[in-house]
Parts: structure tokens; sequence; C-alpha cells
């Protein structure tokens, strides 16, 4: 009797270990490159929706000059033209019937409307980059778009995660003067 050797093929377990872990480190490096991307998006989406709020400021603020009625009535020249009716106008911008009501907080989407757009008075000294979001506004989140009133002044800041808190960023030439 004689014993045949079969030529089977196939892979031995080393080779498939091998291709597991090459896998392996393929997945954590797309994980990584996602969680960049997520993060650049999130930031991006912060800075257009704080943009968003500053074009209808400047909109609202040429309408308001040429004698035309604001959206919504909150904001007419002849209703927002103290620091505490502008503050109501900012409040309105949100609300369900506001042009931003739709807007959300692309960090915490639960956060939209008035939430996510907070109309403040500007009681303290802000300087880009360097202020916390929370010593402005004890509620801001990262995400959120927060107005700030002095008097007639509006300026528009964003709130944006660093390593510990969450920061301002205050763009030069983001203010409007409704007087």
């Amino acid at each position: 009797m004689t014993i045949r050797a079969t030529n089977e093929e196939g892979f031995s377990l080393i080779e498939l270990l091998v291709v597991v872990a090459i896998i392996g480190v393929l997945a954590a490096v797309g994980v990584f490159g996602y969680q960049g991307y997520i993060d650049s998006a999130k930031k991006t989406v912060t800075e257009a929706n704080a943009k968003a709020v500053q074009q209808w400021l400047l909109h609202t603020a040429s309408m308001r000059s040429d004698g035309i009625e604001a959206y919504p009535s909150s904001c007419s020249a002849d209703t927002a033209n103290s620091e505490l009716t502008i503050q109501a106008c900012l409040a309105a911008i949100g609300s369900t019937d506001g042009p931003f009501a739709s807007f959300k907080n692309p960090y915490k989407p639960s956060r939209t409307g008035n939430t996510a757009i907070r109309g403040l008075s500007s009681n303290s000294a802000i300087t880009s980059g360097i202020t916390e979001c929370s010593a402005i506004d004890a509620n801001a989140k990262e995400g959120d778009v927060l107005v700030t009133v002095s008097g007639t002044l509006i300026r528009t800041h964003y709130c944006l995660p660093s390593a510990n808190s969450s920061v301002l960023v205050t763009k030069i030439g983001w203010d409007v003067d409704w007087n």
C-alpha cells in the first residue's frame, strides 16, 4: 500500500494572520483620518454659520438704513434702536419663525435656533482666541454663535473647541453698527 501525497492548495495560518494585521492597520489609519475630517467639517460649519449670521446682520443693517422693513419686525429700525431692543431682535432671529430657526450647532445638534445663536450684552473685554466662551456666556457651548451688543454696535463671534475648553473666535471686521 502506497500513500499518495495530494497537492492541496490554500493559505497557511501565518499568511491569514498577516493579511488580517494589514487590514487592521489600514482600518486604524482610515478611522483616524475620518475623525480628523469630521472635526475639520464641524469647525468649517461653525464658521459658516457665524458668517451667515454676520451676512444677515449686514443685509439687515443695509435694509434699515434704506428705510426698508426688516424681518422679523422686531429688527426694524423703529424697534431695534437700543442695546436692549437689539438683543430682543437677535433673540427673535433664532425663534421658530425667525430666519435661523433651523440653524443647528454642528457639535451639539440638539442645540438649534435660539440656543445656538445667542444675543448677549457685551460687558467684558473679548480677545480673539483667548477668551473662553463660558466667560462671555455661561451657557455657551462649542459650535455656538455669540452675537454681542454694545450700544448699537453688534459683533459676531463663534466658539470652537481648544485643548481644555471652548475659545471665542472673533474675526476682524465683523462689526455692524445699527445706528
